[in-house]
């Protein structure tokens, strides 16, 4: 499985806002569109960078309540986590794990295709394993029926 698949799936757009969004209204666009995180654009629509639920708590916790009157490039995070769209779900993973980002963005011939979250990821990954669990019991229960199955054959 390879991001193009991951966003095919969970089939989410790319949350975007304007570096001169207040961050309160940063934060009413990503629970209104319940994602972790947004691409910061410039005015232009160039992209300039991401911004988090982190980022914005971790700003809160620095100064208080007014990291709620600065605008998105006041806190805007100049490392954009990415990947290209034929990047295999484990490098996804370790993109995720070794950036501490809530999200990655996908790229296809340098355009954004989509992102890939922490939730969909372990959601990803739940599925799975439920999906082996089914398979094992279904296996499980052929095995008990073969032997009944051989039993109810008459000896010849």
């Amino acid at each position: 499985m390879n991001a193009a698949d991951i966003i095919e799936q969970y089939g989410r757009g790319v949350p975007a806002i304007v570096q001169s969004t207040k961050i309160v209204d940063v934060c009413e666009y990503l629970l209104s569109c319940n994602v972790p995180g947004t691409v910061i654009l410039s005015e232009y629509g160039e992209v300039k960078g991401t911004l988090s639920q982190r980022d914005i708590i971790n700003a809160s916790g620095r100064i208080g309540s007014s990291a709620m009157q600065m605008i998105a490039s006041d806190l805007v995070r100049d490392m954009v986590p990415a990947c290209d769209a034929s990047t295999h779900l484990i490098q996804v993973m370790e993109l995720l794990n070794n950036t501490s980002a809530e999200f990655v963005l996908v790229t296809e011939a340098s355009e954004i295709k989509g992102m890939i979250t922490t939730s969909d990821v372990h959601d990803l990954l739940l599925n799975a394993l439920t999906e082996d669990d089914e398979v094992t019991a279904d296996e499980a229960q052929e095995a008990a029926a073969e032997p009944a199955q051989q039993e109810a054959q008459p000896a010849a």
